[in-house]
């Protein structure tokens, strides 16, 4: 990745610039692409400003910080900087493909059961809740999700533990 490094308004510092480089070369771990960062110093009266800027495969991050001295101004930017990379990073690892992508070591502890969806357990033409029992004793199922003949509504029959029927009706 090319850093640039601009002065204005104060003389060239070498150990500053090499401070500079290897902060900005720990935030190009974070991100897929990096072509460039610019990083710009300036005083005006007593302030000291860093202001970063990163491209990195088709994307700008930018960063602005003032302080009194130089190095501390350039870590508060470059925070503000990888906070952004960061948040980047996450919503590009959730949203790409589907699915999030688990990072190498971390491992997930609650793994959700994976849904099947069945048509098994509903009719589609309108019935009476006495034909939907009907059904229900016929099918091996506990539950049968239907129609309602009344209202056009989805009701759900159910068996319940005492050996009765309940019924869900949306109403």
């Amino acid at each position: 990745m090319e850093t640039k490094i601009t002065f204005r308004h104060l003389p060239h510092d070498a150990e500053l610039r090499d401070y500079t480089k290897n902060a900005v070369a720990k935030i190009a771990k974070f991100l897929y692409r990096p072509v460039e960062a610019q990083v710009v110093f300036s005083k005006e009266k007593s302030r000291a400003i860093a202001e970063v800027n990163i491209l990195a495969d088709h994307n700008k991050f930018f960063a602005r910080g003032e302080g009194d001295d130089f190095y501390l101004t350039l870590d508060q930017t470059l925070d503000k900087i990888e906070t952004q990379v960061k948040k980047y990073h996450d919503r590009r690892r959730h949203t790409k493909g589907g699915k999030p992508r688990e990072e190498p070591g971390e491992s997930s502890i609650t793994d959700l059961p994976e849904i099947i969806k069945s048509n098994e357990f509903f009719i589609r033409k309108p019935i009476t809740v006495e034909e939907a029992i009907d059904c229900l004793d016929n099918a091996a199922s506990p539950f049968l999700v239907f129609r309602r003949a009344e209202n056009e509504k989805i009701c759900v029959v159910y068996r319940r533990p005492d050996g009765n029927y309940g019924m869900i009706d949306p109403e």
